[in-house]
C-alpha cells in the first residue's frame, strides 16, 4: 500500500469543521523535500507541508489562508498527519483538532490550527521535554556503535513511560507526555524514539497496522523492527523491560505477534541478524559500565561485550519467581542498575553488588520479606537504590530504599 493510501486509511475525521486525526502513521524526519516525496506529494503539496510545518512552528494562531493550493478536504488530512507525525517537537500541536473553513465543498480555503498550551506556556513545556532529553542523551557514549544506542534508548523509554489506559483520545499522543508526564499510548512511544533516532542520527521510520504504531530502524545498510509500546511492561513492574521486538526481522517480530503483519512497511526487513542477539534473554533494563553491558536471564547476571561479542556468566541465580497458586514466573525478575564501580542485582530474597574493579560478588542486603513477598523491582536513583517487594498477584507492593556508598 502507497504511504498515502496509508495516511488515508489511519486518518480518522468526524466533522466538516474540525478534524479528529488519529496519529498512527508516518515517515522520519527526513531532510528538506525528501520527507514528503516518500509521500508521492507533488510540488504544491510540498508547499503546503513546509506552509503548514512553519505554520505550527512559530505558534500561528491565526486562520491561514491556504485557497491558492486547491487542495481537497482528504488531500490536507494527508499533509496535515505527515507533518505533525514528521516533527516530534511539534508536541505542542493538539493533533486531533484543526479548525478548517471551505472555498467550496470540495476545497479547503483556511485552516487554523489548535494547541495545547498558549505561547507563553510554552516555554515551560518545551523546557521539560527538553529536561528529559538532556537525561538520555547524556547517558549515550560517543564510542557506542548504532545497536548500543538504539538499545539504550529503548530501555529508558521503556522504563520511563507507563502505557496510558485513559479514555481521552488526546492524551498521550505527543513527547510531551511521553517525556513530561510519563504516560503515552503507541503514538508517544513511537515519536519518541523518533525523536532521539534524529538526535543521533539514525534513519528511522514509522510503522502502522490498523491501530497501532512502532518503529524500524537502519543498521548498517539493513531494516529491522522496534517496537518499545509491545516491550514495556509497566503492568507488572516498571523496570520489567522484555526485548521482544528490538532489532527484528519481520518474519520474527510476526511470528511474536501476529498483529504486527498487518502493517504497511516503509521497507523491507528481511534479516534476522540480531534474532538471538543477548538482549532477547533479558526481562529487565539492562545497564551499561566501562565498556560491558551487565543484564539478567534466567542463568543470572551477565555481561555482555559489542566490541568481542561475548556474553560471560557472572553469577547464577537459581530462583523461581512466584507467581501465586502454586505457580511460577516463566520470566525473572532479575534487575541492575549501576552505582559507581557496582552493579547492584537481585534475586527472590537478596540484593547483590558486583564489584567491577574488584570483579567480586557481595550480599549487600536480604529484607524481611512476609508470606510469598519477593523482590520485584530494582533501580538507582540518586544516591538510592530502591527496590520494591511484593506478591505474585501484587509485584511491587511496597518500595524500600538503601542508601549508597560509592565505590
Amino acid at each position: 500500500m502507497h504511504l498515502r493510501k496509508l495516511l488515508k486509511a489511519v486518518l480518522s475525521f468526524f466533522s466538516a469543521a474540525v478534524i479528529a486525526v488519529c496519529l498512527s502513521a508516518g515517515v522520519s524526519a527526513y531532510a528538506g523535500n525528501e520527507m514528503y516525496k516518500m509521500y508521492g506529494f507533488s510540488k504544491n503539496e510540498i508547499s503546503l507541508a513546509k506552509l503548514i510545518r512553519s505554520t505550527l512552528e512559530n505558534f500561528v494562531e491565526e486562520e491561514v489562508d491556504i485557497s491558492k493550493y486547491n487542495v481537497s478536504y482528504e488531500e490536507f488530512e494527508d499533509i496535515f498527519a505527515a507533518v505533525i507525525l514528521n516533527e516530534p517537537k511539534l508536541h505542542y500541536v493538539d493533533c486531533t483538532q484543526v479548525s478548517l473553513s471551505y472555498k467550496t465543498t470540495d476545497h479547503i480555503q483556511k485552516f487554523k490550527p489548535v494547541y495545547h498550551c498558549s505561547f507563553f506556556e510554552l516555554d515551560e513545556r518545551n523546557a521539560k521535554v527538553e529536561k528529559f532529553s538532556k537525561s538520555v542523551m547524556s547517558g549515550i557514549k560517543s564510542s557506542w556503535c548504532d545497536e548500543e544506542k538504539i538499545l539504550y534508548v529503548h530501555d529508558k523509554l521503556a522504563a520511563h513511560i507507563t502505557y496510558y489506559e485513559g479514555k481521552d483520545v488526546i492524551y498521550g499522543r505527543n513527547i510531551y507526555d511521553a517525556f513530561a508526564e510519563s504516560s503515552s499510548v503507541c503514538v508517544g512511544y513511537a515519536l519518541g524514539f523518533q525523536y532521539f533516532m534524529d538526535k543521533l542520527g539514525i534513519p528511522c521510520v514509522n510503522v502502522t497496522s490498523p491501530d497501532h504504531i512502532w518503529n524500524m530502524v537502519c543498521v548498517d545498510g539493513q531494516w529491522y523492527h522496534v517496537d518499545i509500546t509491545w516491550d514495556d511492561s509497566a503492568e507488572i513492574t516498571k523496570n520489567t523491560v522484555f526485548h521482544n521486538v528490538l532489532l527484528q526481522s519481520e518474519e520474527s517480530m510476526i511470528e511474536f505477534d501476529s498483529k504486527h503483519d498487518r502493517a504497511d512497511n516503509s521497507a523491507a526487513a528481511d534479516d534476522s541478524f540480531y534474532e538471538n542477539a543477548f538482549w532477547t534473554e533479558s526481562s529487565s533494563v539492562i545497564s551499561y559500565l566501562n565498556g560491558y553491558w551487565y543484564y539478567t536471564n534466567r542463568e543470572g547476571l551477565n555481561r555482555y561485550s559489542f566490541e568481542t561479542g561475548e556474553s560471560r556468566l557472572l553469577y547464577s541465580i537459581d530462583t523461581v519467581w512466584k507467581a501465586g497458586d502454586d505457580k511460577g514466573w516463566t520470566i525473572p525478575f532479575s534487575c541492575t542498575a549501576v552505582y559507581g564501580k557496582s552493579v547492584y542485582f537481585n534475586s527472590t530474597d537478596t540484593i547483590y553488588r558486583y564489584d567491577t574493579s574488584k570483579n567480586k560478588i557481595y550480599k549487600v542486603y536480604s529484607p524481611k520479606l512476609t508470606g510469598d513477598d519477593q523482590i520485584f523491582e530494582l533501580y538507582v536513583s540518586g544516591n538510592k537504590l530502591i527496590f520494591g517487594t511484593g506478591s505474585g498477584k501484587e509485584p511491587v507492593r511496597t518500595k524500600r530504599a538503601i542508601r549508597l556508598k560509592a565505590s
